[in-house]
């Protein structure tokens, strides 16, 4: 028996986590994707979709670590890339790893 009741995930509902951490957090919605980075290191981020898993529809998050690649003489930054860190099915595992990148990064930048 087939199941054809609709398939709902949070971002199919439109939650938008900055109105519970939004002391923490900045977003930027879109239509098929929502990031949210962190105030205090904004080179992390969660990017946050719906993806297609065994014939279902589920919620991904998506932990980033943005970095420079390349200056412009100026000094302005010319280029970044974005490589994921971890990817999880939940927002509190992907925003725990976030704040983790962020105190790591923090960490490193006390000891140079």
């Amino acid at each position: 028996m087939e199941n054809n009741a609709t398939q709902v995930t949070l971002f199919s509902q439109g939650i938008k986590f900055e109105q519970y951490w939004g002391s923490e957090l900045t977003a930027t919605h879109m239509r098929s994707a929502s990031v949210y980075r962190f105030i205090e290191n904004n080179d992390i981020s969660i990017k946050h979709t719906a993806v297609r898993k065994n014939n279902e529809w589920v919620d991904q998050f998506v932990v980033y670590h943005r970095t420079v690649t390349a200056y412009h003489e100026s000094g302005n930054v010319l280029s970044t890339e974005n490589n994921p860190v971890e990817s999880f099915d939940n927002w509190l595992d992907a925003y725990y790893c976030g704040v983790q990148c962020v105190n790591n990064l923090n960490m490193e930048l006390i000891a140079n």
